[in-house]
């Protein structure tokens, strides 16, 4: 049987997400799923982008008023979700 766990990744390795994958309850492989880094005219081009009520969900899922806030926010759940598909393909 082949399973998943998906942990936060300390900030001072970059943060995001560490997958560990199991096979037959024992840990088979892994993978870390850091939140990348890019140039800030990146995130400038994200937030322009957005519709209000888009900047509205990311600032309320960073709890800050602040864009650079809201898009680590985004890139950190795109980071979650990256560890999450290969988990899924993983276990299926």
């Amino acid at each position: 049987m082949r399973t998943y766990k998906i942990y936060a990744r300390p900030r001072n390795l970059g943060g995001g997400w560490n997958l560990k994958l199991y096979e037959d309850n024992q840990e088979a492989d892994g993978a870390a799923y850091p939140v990348q880094q890019e140039d800030p005219h990146v995130g400038i081009e994200w937030w322009n982008g957005l519709h209000e009520t888009r900047r509205a969900y990311w600032l309320m899922v960073a709890a800050s008023a602040k864009p650079a806030a809201a898009r680590h926010a985004y890139l950190l759940v795109e980071a979650y979700n990256d560890a999450r598909g290969e988990g899924e393909s993983w276990s299926t």
